[in-house]
């Protein structure tokens, strides 16, 4: 199962699949956001939604100079107006920290006070584990930032009274999120400190979530062995296509925008495709279900990033308009209960 860019009904007819069929699920852009993923598997994170930070955060710590090239509405949102709940952060002007600021930052209103600090990408990690331990108090060697930016940096953070990290995990390794996140925890100590992810709105982050709780495991497993097994390397979708691992795929885009891209590995394997259309292929598919377009065709429930979490939408089509075609859950769960009824025939 690849793709999965569709509505969380979706998603989960799509695992439910995965499982009878004893195959392997994974989301086509998942690499965007398997740093994060990684990071919240191995060591945990503090979230937050993105209306709390509208509301609450006095200091805001961006890292990365493309923090927001994935949601490039979101610094209106976030900060067009001063906090205005919570006592310690009523009504005071918010600063920015933008650590590894670049030259085309975006503009950002007025009602902030923003302040840039120069670091590579490929600095940051170091950076971020040089001010964690200025805060613990502990020696830190030379690094990418003199020592006293280091200390003005600790300083800052500390005297936040409701604060935030803003990445994109797109643009991050895991270690660099890791250490965002173990920064964030020791802030926590003294203050309120939390962080935000920029995610893309392909859906992949509403996969990972519904696969976890569906599971117990994150995006990248199989169900071959009988039971749930989570392996990153083993199950990454384009690679068990390319190494010829996979005798089939299942692709599923159901998302507006995302139902005709064909994938990059189309041609190497039979496809059964779930897509709007997928005509104009290079490599047209073994199966097609031209299926409705979720938010658009049918109401769904999607991942919205500036909500922070799953949301009702309503089809913005009806009638005719909305094509009467069936919904990528609904082809997914007769595909599965066709599978699943033929597996026990067999077995008795």
């Amino acid at each position: 199962m690849t793709g999965l860019s569709t509505d969380i009904a979706g998603i989960k007819a799509a695992v439910a699949l995965a499982q009878i069929a004893g195959g392997a699920i994974d989301h086509a852009a998942s690499k965007g956001i398997y740093p994060l993923i990684s990071a919240m598997r191995d060591s945990g994170m503090m979230l937050a939604a993105p209306s709390e930070i509208r509301r609450r955060a006095d200091r805001v710590l961006v890292i990365g100079d493309d923090a927001f090239e994935d949601a490039p509405d979101m610094p209106d949102y976030l900060f067009d107006e001063t906090p205005d709940l919570g006592k310690p952060t009523r009504g005071v002007e918010r600063q920015i920290l933008w650590l590894g600021a670049g030259d085309d930052m975006p503009d950002l209103p007025e009602s902030v006070a923003l302040h840039g600090i120069d670091c590579a990408g490929d600095d940051l990690l170091d950076a971020l584990s040089a001010i964690r331990a200025e805060l613990a108090g502990h020696q830190h060697g030379a690094g990418p930032l003199p020592a006293p930016t280091v200390q003005f940096v600790a300083e800052w953070l500390k005297e936040a009274a409701f604060g935030c990290a803003i990445f994109a995990p797109a643009s991050l390794d895991s270690l660099t999120i890791e250490m965002l996140a173990g920064l964030v925890f020791d802030l926590n100590a003294e203050t309120r400190f939390t962080s935000l992810p920029m995610l893309r709105s392909d859906q992949a982050f509403a996969a990972a979530q519904a696969t976890t709780w569906t599971t117990g495991f994150p995006l990248r497993s199989g169900f071959g062995r009988g039971y749930p097994d989570h392996d990153p390397h083993l199950y990454r979708g384009e690679w068990l296509i390319a190494d010829g691992e996979a005798d089939l795929a299942v692709h599923v885009a159901a998302l507006d925008g995302e139902d005709e891209i064909e994938p990059e590995w189309s041609g190497k394997v039979p496809v059964v495709a779930l897509c709007g259309e997928a005509t104009d292929w290079t490599h047209p598919p073994k199966i097609a279900f031209a299926v409705a377009t979720a938010g658009r065709d049918h109401d769904s429930v999607l991942y919205d990033n500036r909500f922070g979490g799953f949301v009702p939408v309503a089809a913005s089509r009806t009638g005719e308009d909305a094509g009467g075609r069936m919904t990528a859950a609904a082809v997914l769960a007769a595909i599965a209960a066709h599978l699943g009824q033929t597996t026990t025939e067999a077995a008795a």
